[in-house]
């Protein structure tokens, strides 16, 4: 790791469990950095137009710097463990990767993660200091990337991920980013495989998911909440980012 100080704060856990298939429109708000073990399940962190496969048992490494998404597959289940933080230090140089590591990291992830759920700030600090002890085993083991962050791509999936259910075009993003369409829909596809449409659509399909296994509303409805004008786009949308109808997915188990 580079040379300088290195401390972390708003420590936290989360569990997420699914059933047969899962697909996660990425970092929260917050994009805090992820240490994660995939208790149950396979899946595929999608980052920069590069992919990273992860299978039960392996620990995750997603810095806070990089934007990625993610499609799940479990058998049936899925079940995935992360301790986030806001990781602060000089010349961050990792990207999304599995940490090659023995047992002992995903014992004491998992012990982190149960530390943290008691509201007690003396058993916070101990969280704190379990989690230091796991970074100065991880990083010896990450291995190092040239990966630059292009602040204008960072602007402009913040600003869709943000208002994603708003009406926006192109141009109002573009401007946004203080560049051209043109310029725009290359560092897209470039650094992300895609379009800011395609990129856009991710995400709304991602929360017809969550009405679909939720709620009761039709495929119409559900298309018009997640702001698609015409039902017959929604579904191909749908098929074509997650491989099956709204109506087979809602009707999986």
């Amino acid at each position: 790791m580079q040379n300088g100080k290195i401390y972390v704060s708003e420590l936290s856990a989360s569990k997420h469990e699914y059933s047969n298939y899962h697909f996660c429109r990425g970092n929260s708000n917050q994009r805090k950095t992820r240490v994660g073990v995939i208790i149950k399940g396979r899946g595929t962190y999608i980052y920069m137009n590069k992919k990273l496969n992860v299978n039960e048992g392996d620990i995750v490494f997603i810095p806070e710097n990089t934007y990625c998404y993610s499609e799940w597959h479990g058998t049936p289940d899925i079940k995935v463990v992360y301790v986030s933080c806001f990781m602060h230090y000089e010349q961050f140089t990792y990207e999304p990767q599995i940490i090659n590591c023995d047992k002992a990291i995903e014992k004491d992830l998992i012990e982190i993660a149960q530390l943290l759920s008691i509201n007690d700030f003396i058993v916070e600090l101990e969280a704190y200091s379990l989690f230091y002890k796991l970074l100065q085993k991880a990083f010896p083991l990450m291995v190092r990337s040239k990966i630059r962050n292009d602040k204008t791509l960072q602007t402009a999936i913040e600003f869709i991920t943000d208002n994603w259910n708003n009406h926006f075009s192109i141009g109002d993003l573009a401007r946004k980013c203080c560049v051209s369409e043109s310029t725009l829909y290359h560092l897209f596809q470039k650094e992300l495989g895609q379009t800011p449409i395609r990129f856009q659509n991710f995400i709304k399909i991602n929360v017809a998911m969550d009405y679909l296994e939720n709620q009761n509303y039709s495929v119409a409805t559900i298309s018009r909440l997640v702001g698609f004008n015409s039902e017959t786009h929604f579904r191909k949308t749908f098929t074509d980012i997650t491989g099956t109808t709204p109506l087979k997915y809602r009707n999986r188990k």
